[in-house]
C-alpha cells in the first residue's frame, strides 16, 4: 500500500482524519504521522476553500511531501 502523504510504498499504514479538510480519511504511514504531514493536493485544495492563512503553517514549515507549494496553485 502508498502513503497519501509520501507517496512511498509501506507494508503498514494507519488511518488518520485530516486536520485541514475535516471528514477526508487519509491512509499515512507512521514517519508522517509522526512529522504530522498532510497530503501536499490536500494543503493545496484546504487553502484554495479555506484562504491562504488556513494553511500558511504547513506551507512555511512545509509539512507535506513535494515541491514547494505557490501562490498560484492556491489563487486558482
Amino acid at each position: 500500500m502508498v502513503c497519501y502523504s509520501c507517496g512511498q510504498p509501506k507494508s503498514e499504514l494507519s488511518p488518520k482524519k485530516s486536520t485541514l479538510l475535516s471528514g477526508m480519511s487519509l491512509l499515512l504511514c507512521k514517519k508522517c504521522i509522526e512529522s504530522k504531514y498532510e497530503p501536499r493536493w490536500i494543503v493545496i485544495l484546504a487553502g484554495r476553500k479555506n484562504g491562504p492563512n488556513s494553511v500558511r503553517e504547513y506551507i512555511v514549515k512545509q509539512r507535506y511531501v513535494g515541491k514547494e507549494i505557490s501562490a498560484s496553485e492556491l489563487i486558482t
